[in-house]
């Protein structure tokens, strides 16, 4: 358990507010590059053709919202549900995902299993129920789904009606992960969600009372008129509530980007030592409920399919977080969506609604951007993604893996893992290295910068160049 007393204060301010990474992918897609469909499409048809395929994990992107929250970073825009302009756009979009449905199974096959569904946004629960269903039909048609996949869909609890979980039940999704944030009445009316814990507390009865497997909550912490009590008000009442997974994501702070940051007031932010506390003060209170800190900013009930996987080594950091399913194949659909072939690199379908949808109309494949992975990709990710899941640096599964001499290979890297060492971040140990002490896990991005190669070679002391929102 990490508590306040451990946490060195100086070298946490050295560290503290460096605009740097949080690996959600490794390269980052600031290292991808423009990509035509000739490139976009062998990388897919090689995935399909190895010898042993992996299996498959589909993302489903649904870009649509009743209202935009102004912390949002993610590819979204505002609809009025009953507008007509609404029922054109989105049936125009639910044609070009049903399109892009037939383009991937001609180039991938029905064989291989999906064992992951996972829609996000936007807000999914956007769409009406029969709409849904009919995507979810089209979904079964192209490919085989395990009868034991992880079916998840987020859910915005100030659309989501009972009627749409019973139908999303009855297509056997097993787990809703819910955007709460946060449950302060001012905060809530500063970023434009206003959702009272009482109704997130009847749409989580209606979950528990409709057999979802897992129910996750998404809380920010770092944002406008946040204060430490307000947070651990929040946390208590997410604790009464018992939800099986949390997210607890610091705000990423990028109004340079996202256009709707730029309406909330700055002067209000709490400072990185407070962010810092905001944080201990979550890990505590979770843990002490029986939480398990999968690592970085996620816990998860003992039993619960995350902490599962961190115990099996088969947990991964992905676009939508800590998750399970390590080694699937990812396939996105949707603008911006994002596929992640395992040992062959990424592809990102475009952003923009309308070149998404001309694309398909077209015949072609929305692919806008990606990055085919080289040798030393695949190296810095096998170890980056082991830090941020195992929170371990481990030379001898490098080494057997990509048969490389460890320490001949990280020469550059060498003075930042003395570096961090030094401050504590890092602990050598018989087998290589631990992240094990609490200002380690705080700055876990920290150490990961050390090993980017994409990044300054001093950027884990100064930060990058480039626009990254600022570490804890």
């Amino acid at each position: 358990m990490i508590t306040n007393s451990k946490i060195d204060l100086e070298v946490f301010r050295r560290y503290a507010g460096l605009s740097l990474p949080r690996h959600v992918s490794y390269p980052m897609p600031t290292a991808w590059e423009d990509m035509n469909e000739s490139d976009a499409r062998s990388m897919v048809t090689e995935s399909a053709q190895r010898d042993n395929p992996n299996g498959l994990s589909l993302y489903i992107h649904i870009p649509f919202c009743e209202k935009i929250c102004r912390y949002c970073a993610c590819n979204r825009i505002a609809l009025a549900s009953n507008s007509p302009s609404s029922l054109v756009i989105t049936t125009n979009y639910l044609k070009a995902l049903s399109t892009e449905l037939d383009q991937l199974t001609d180039l991938i096959g029905t064989g291989r299993p999906v064992r992951q569904i996972h829609w996000g946004g936007g807000t999914p629960t956007f769409l009406r129920p029969e709409r849904i269903e009919q995507l979810h039909e089209k979904i079964t048609n192209c490919f085989s789904v395990a009868p034991d996949a992880e079916m998840a869909m987020e859910i915005d609890p100030r659309v989501t009606s009972t009627a749409t979980l019973e139908v999303l039940r009855k297509m056997n999704f097993n787990r809703v992960s819910l955007g709460v944030q946060d449950f302060d009445p001012q905060v809530q009316k500063h970023v434009r969600r206003i959702q009272p814990f009482e109704m997130v507390q009847e749409i989580l009865a209606a979950c528990r009372d409709l057999g979802f497997k897992s129910i996750n909550f998404d809380l920010i912490y770092g944002l406008p008129y946040q204060t430490r009590q307000t947070i651990c008000r929040t946390i208590e009442q997410v604790i009464q509530l018992s939800p099986d997974r949390i997210a607890f994501y610091h705000y990423a702070q990028i109004p340079d980007r996202i256009a709707t940051q730029r309406g909330l007031n700055y002067t209000k932010l709490p400072d990185s030592e407070t962010k810092l506390q905001m944080f201990l003060d979550g890990l505590h209170l979770f843990e002490n409920c029986g939480y398990e800190f999968i690592g970085l900013d996620h816990f998860a009930r003992p039993d619960e399919s995350l902490a599962v996987a961190l115990r099996e080594n088969t947990l991964q950091r992905t676009f939508q977080g800590m998750t399970t399913g390590k080694g699937l194949d990812q396939l996105g659909l949707g603008s911006s969506a994002i596929s992640h072939l395992s040992g062959i690199g990424f592809l990102q379908n475009n952003h923009d609604l309308d070149a998404y949808i001309e694309s398909l109309n077209k015949g072609m494949l929305a692919t806008r951007r990606g990055k085919r992975l080289t040798f030393d990709d695949r190296v810095r990710q096998s170890l980056i993604g082991d830090l941020y899941c195992q929170t371990k640096i481990r030379p001898a599964h490098l080494e057997e893996s990509f048969e490389i001499d460890f320490f001949d290979y990280f020469q550059r890297e060498n003075d930042g893992m003395e570096q961090m060492v030094r401050d504590g971040l890092l602990e050598k140990t018989d087998t290589g290295w631990d992240v094990s002490s609490p200002l380690g896990r705080v700055l876990l991005r920290t150490v990961a910068a050390v090993f980017d190669a994409y990044l300054d070679a001093d950027a884990y002391l100064y930060g990058d160049k480039r626009s990254f929102s600022a570490n804890a």
